[in-house]
């Protein structure tokens, strides 16, 4: 068997992120591979928990940094505790580079490099998101619990006449709503699609049991209408460890963390089908409700008020 030789100069690691990851020590799976060497400009990833989406959010902003001068990355997170870990795992992998550019100034939410270089990384909120000018990449983390109005009125507006800009979403789902759910479920060609699962799936005969993943006809049609690069988790085969999640998380919860699927949000009132039902369902001529009305009791009911009459 050949074993594969990579080049590592300075111009190929700056070309290919894969790669740069490689050099310095990592050894990514497939599907990272795969979405490190996408070059789309507009990228959403749908993974499962625990799948490996905290690796490619420090390759994507280290590695844009450390090879542009000047490189504004923003991250945001919709809670401080993941803001807080994303920071870490870039320190992490910033350590693993013995030739990264020096860190110049850092606080609690900014790194700062002697290349002018920044990776700001900041909570989810509609007045955080303001206040930016032309970044170079926009990456959104657990992207499907950040509220919507951070989207349209934060991160939206910093891609006007950007062309420059990357924008990534990862995330695992979080009910049918939302920016996450729309770019995922967009067909317009617009985004780079990547599903990334647990290669486990429920049983519906017996809905506390396992079975292997195998794809439908249906769902090849739509994941093949919807442009989406499909992968298994390598994380994910332990088939007692599955079943165990199962178990303890429920069929809803397991489905939405592991399988990706897009499922109802607990407590919901109605649930999504009922109300496409409610409204996209023909209503039907009928023939109006008549009641029998006895005018002259109605009209004495109408002078009386409250034991008076007027």
């Amino acid at each position: 068997m050949l074993e594969v030789v990579y080049d590592y100069s300075e111009l190929a690691l700056g070309l290919n992120r894969d790669l740069y990851l490689r050099s310095i020590g990592f050894k990514p799976f497939e599907w990272q591979s795969r979405f490190l060497r996408d070059q789309s400009k507009m990228k959403v990833l749908n993974g499962s928990r625990q799948c490996g989406k905290s690796t490619i959010t420090s390759a994507e902003a280290c590695h844009k940094s450390r090879f542009t001068n000047k490189a504004l990355t923003i991250i945001e997170a919709p809670t401080e505790v993941q803001a807080g870990l994303d920071m870490e795992k870039l320190y992490d992998f910033i350590a693993h580079d013995k030739h990264y550019p020096k860190i110049e100034r850092k606080s609690d939410s900014q790194i700062t490099l002697v290349n002018n270089s920044k990776i700001r990384v900041v909570i989810a909120t509609d007045k955080s998101s303001r206040g930016y000018s032309n970044p170079d990449m926009i990456i959104l983390d657990e992207a499907s619990r950040i509220p919507d109005i951070v989207y349209r009125s934060g991160v939206r507006p910093m891609l006007t006449d950007n062309a420059k800009c990357e924008l990534i979403l990862l995330s695992t789902p979080f009910g049918k709503d939302g920016f996450f759910y729309r770019a995922w479920n967009s067909d317009s060609g617009a985004w780079s699609k990547y599903e990334v699962r647990s290669p486990w799936t429920v049983l519906e005969s017996d809905q506390r049991t396992l079975i292997e993943h195998v794809m439908t006809e249906e769902e090849k049609e739509r994941r093949k209408k919807l442009g989406i690069n499909f992968y298994y988790s390598p994380r994910h085969r332990d088939y007692e460890e599955q079943s165990e999640n199962l178990r303890e998380m429920g069929i809803q919860q397991y489905l939405q963390e592991y399988c990706c699927d897009f499922v109802e949000t607990e407590h919901a009132a109605f649930s999504y089908q009922d109300i496409d039902t409610m409204f996209s369902s023909p209503v039907e001529d009928t023939e109006p409700l008549l009641i029998p009305v006895d005018e002259e009791e109605d009209e004495i009911a109408l002078r009386k008020v409250g034991g008076e009459f007027f």
